[in-house]
Parts: structure tokens; C-alpha cells; sequence
């Protein structure tokens, strides 16, 4: 599998785009902003995307969900139904940001679903805590861990829907999957699982370590 990270919109979210080496056709994880500069990327990349998974509903995290529409009016985006929203707007930092919902034609996705994109298998992970329905993506050795799992940190909790308790249960489950994983986050650096287990503070406290 290759995967390509782009950092989008004011504060850098990385947006992933994941396909198998000999395919034209690719997944995108969490378009944060610049959906039409994502959208004419994939084109000179020859790339074609099946869809849109996203790991939370926070604005930096789905902007470019309307860009990527113009371009492929048809692209299923998939959220966890607490992150879905209702309405066309919701409050962050006292401002107005669109909702998933606002975008229309959203899928749910829960605990155990298995989502084909461009022929590789992505399982859902709920792991709320930074919020109601923040989930890790995994495919193959790779753990889309959104803004629950930073390189050395863990996702805040103190916007609303967020839950430290929560968020201390979706580590230690993290913590817990056998074997070791490309960590990549949905901001800054990646990792890998066994690095975080050594030396993520977050991670240990969540053990009780």
C-alpha cells in the first residue's frame, strides 16, 4: 500500500490518500481544507478516489469535502454517526463550522465494519474520547489514529464532546492491539505503535504506567 500525506487548511491536518501500488483507484482520509487543490493533486497523479473515511467531525478535518464533490459528485464520505451531526453548522472557538451532515449523502460506520477502498480492507475502531465518535482507521499494519493518538501526545478533551476518560480507554485499547503499527496521526509527526508504547506519556498514564 502507498500512502501520500498532504497538509491542509490553517493548522496543517494531514490528509492521507491510500492506494496499492498498481492502482489508479485510492481512498482519502480526513481532507481537512483545499479540497479542489486536493482534487487536481489526484488528477495529475492520475489517481480516482473512492471515497472519503473520515476519523472525527471537526471542521479541519472534513473542509475539503465540498472541493473534492465538485470535482466527483458522487463520493461517498463515511463518519461515525455521533460525529455526523445535526443541523448545517456547529460552534468551535466561537465560530460557525459546517457539519459532516451539512455535505450531504454521509454513510455511518461502527465498531467491526470493514470498508473496502480501492481493493484494501479498513476496519473501524471506535475510539471516542477527543470526540463521541473519533475512531482509528486500521488497514493492514497501518492505524489512522486522527487526533486520538499523536506521536508523543494524545488528542485534546476539552471541546465540547470530548471525554478524558473516554479518550484514556481508547489508548489503553490502542496500547493493547498485538503487534506494532505505523501510527499516523491527524496532525504533525508519525510514528509507529511500539515507539508510543516505550515513550508516549499519555499512552503509559493510560495503562497506569
Amino acid at each position: 500500500m502507498e500512502i501520500k500525506v498532504l497538509r491542509l487548511g490553517q493548522i496543517g491536518t494531514n490528509c492521507y490518500i491510500f492506494h496499492k501500488t498498481d492502482s489508479t483507484r485510492c481512498g482519502i482520509v480526513d481532507p481537512g481544507d483545499q479540497g479542489e487543490q486536493v482534487a487536481d493533486w489526484l488528477n495529475k497523479q492520475r489517481l480516482e478516489p473512492e471515497a472519503v473515511l473520515l476519523t472525527h467531525g471537526h471542521f479541519d478535518h472534513i473542509l475539503g469535502i465540498p472541493g473534492l464533490r465538485k470535482a466527483w459528485p458522487d463520493l461517498p464520505v463515511y463518519c461515525h454517526p455521533a460525529d455526523i451531526g445535526v443541523g448545517d453548522t456547529t460552534r468551535v472557538f466561537g465560530e460557525n463550522f459546517p457539519t459532516v451532515s451539512s455535505f450531504g449523502n454521509a454513510t455511518p460506520y461502527r465498531e467491526g465494519d470493514v470498508v473496502q477502498i480501492a481493493g484494501i480492507d479498513v476496519e473501524v475502531l471506535e475510539t471516542p474520547g477527543h470526540t463521541p465518535g473519533s475512531v482509528v482507521l486500521r488497514a493492514g499494519d497501518v492505524l489512522f489514529t486522527g487526533d486520538t493518538l499523536f506521536a508523543g501526545s494524545m488528542g485534546r478533551t476539552d471541546l465540547p464532546g470530548g471525554d478524558e476518560g473516554q479518550i484514556m480507554k481508547s489508548l489503553r485499547r490502542l496500547y493493547e492491539l498485538e503487534g506494532d503499527y505505523q501510527v499516523l496521526p491527524g496532525h504533525e509527526g508519525q510514528s509507529t505503535l511500539e515507539q508510543e508504547r516505550k515513550s508516549n506519556y499519555c499512552l503509559r498514564m493510560a495503562m497506569g504506567r
